[in-house]
Order: structure tokens, then C-alpha cells, then sequence
């Protein structure tokens, strides 16, 4: 789906958070069902579990941020959890270490992981 202006992203985006998790189940499925309408391939499904990214040397929080977002696929990027994860790299630009917003910042998305685990 292409949305076209940053305003019509976050329309959509406050329509979206206002509704409930039904609501926003049902919204999902109406777009694929649009988009398969429309001609595009379906969407490849969501891996359960999460993906296993090895961590690299000298990795910075912000591609450690990139890495956990690639390995934990089925959580939605909402905005909760990218206020928390850029609270934890504001620590960064106040002087913390990569290593130690990193360890914050895995603890976060495996807490996210258990509560949609315990959710599904």
C-alpha cells in the first residue's frame, strides 16, 4: 500500500491505534484482501518465533534497533514500543555505551516477544 503524504500516514496510523485489537485484525485483512484484489502478491507469512540474528562485533544501538526489528517480525512496530526503544538510544546520545543500550534494547523486544506470545 502506498499512502502518499506524511499527514495521510498518520491519519491512518491515530484511526488505527483508536481501535481495538479486533478492529485492527479486521483492517489488516480488509487491506490484503484490497491489495490481492489489486493484483499484488499475498504477503509471506509471519515467522512465530523469533529469527535468530547473530549480534556483530562493535554493533552501535541504532543497528542493533535494525537487527531486533528484522528478528522479531511478528511484533508490530506501534508506537509504545518505538517511544520505549528511542527513549533507549536518547540514553546513547547522553553517554552510554553501545553495549549497555543494546542489553536494554534485546531485554525490550524479548519482553514484547512474551507478551504477544502470551497474547496469541
Amino acid at each position: 500500500m502506498q499512502i502518499t503524504t506524511h499527514q495521510e500516514r498518520n491519519r491512518l496510523l491515530a484511526a488505527w491505534q483508536r481501535l481495538d485489537q479486533e478492529g485492527q485484525r479486521t483492517v489488516r485483512l480488509f487491506a490484503e484482501f484490497l491489495s490481492q484484489q489489486a493484483g499484488e502478491q499475498p504477503p509471506e507469512p509471519i515467522p512465530q518465533e523469533p529469527v535468530a540474528i547473530p549480534r556483530p562485533d562493535k554493533e552501535s544501538a541504532v543497528l542493533a534497533l535494525k537487527r531486533l526489528k528484522k528478528s522479531y517480525p511478528m511484533i508490530e512496530a506501534d508506537f509504545a514500543l518505538l517511544e520505549e526503544a528511542s527513549q533507549l538510544v536518547l540514553k546513547k546520545v547522553m553517554g552510554a555505551t553501545d553495549a549497555e543500550v543494546i542489553v536494554e534494547l534485546e531485554t525490550l523486544f524479548a519482553k514484547r516477544y512474551q507478551q504477544w506470545k502470551a497474547e496469541a
